[in-house]
């Protein structure tokens, strides 16, 4: 794999849907499944992996960006037209205002983090990230979250055609299965993307 570059001023690195509902073992989505995400997330460390390189960012002056999946509480503004989707509003889940919409607290935003809200799978769609990312003259991503091939994979496949040069923390980031996360990375993610450690990405990280 060629040598990870993450220009400096030109990189942020996205946590995206770590939200109670998505990653706390008694979380309205985490329990799907029989709760084996909740238990990937736990046994794989991915949330103090997460922790741990936004802490190196901030340190290096990299803008850290939460991603929140939320909803109004009349669910007006959540889809119907996938199974997915629909269920939010029949389970209420991810109801902004909500414990199960709040961002885990292992992972609580620092007063210098950015917090924005979508209602979508890509994190990009109808939020105010690209705005975002343009005014401060951003090309690189980084991103982390729940799950691989949910948020992770959306934002990615409309990174990579917004023209950002995307990097998957492997690490910092899972599914419902192992297989599940594996299979995605290992797809055409791993030919848009470049997929990498979050050690590696910490030392490619421009330090002052």
């Amino acid at each position: 794999m060629a040598t990870l570059t993450l220009p400096k001023g030109k990189t942020a690195i996205l946590i995206m849907d770590c939200q109670n509902d998505i990653v706390h073992e008694n979380g309205k989505m985490a329990a799907m499944s029989g709760g084996a995400m909740a238990r990937l997330i736990k046994e794989r460390n991915v949330l103090s992996t997460i922790a741990r390189l936004a802490a190196a960012g901030r340190s290096a002056k990299i803008p850290i960006i939460h991603v929140r999946h939320a909803y109004r509480p009349d669910y007006l503004d959540a889809p119907q037209n996938t199974p997915i989707l629909a269920s939010m509003k029949t389970n209420e889940i991810l109801k902004d205002g909500a414990w199960g919409a709040e961002i885990h607290h292992d992972l609580a935003p620092h007063p210098s983090d950015v917090v924005i809200t979508k209602t979508r799978v890509s994190s990009f769609y109808a939020s105010p990230l690209e705005a975002i990312l343009s005014a401060q003259g951003i090309t690189h991503l980084v991103l982390t979250g729940i799950a691989t091939d949910g948020v992770v994979e959306g934002t990615a496949r409309d990174g990579v055609d917004r023209g950002y040069y995307v990097v998957i923390s492997d690490d910092c980031c899972a599914t419902f299965s192992e297989e599940g996360h594996r299979a995605a990375l290992a797809g055409v993610l791993g030919m848009l993307t470049t997929v990498s450690k979050a050690d590696d990405v910490i030392k490619a990280l421009p330090h002052a």
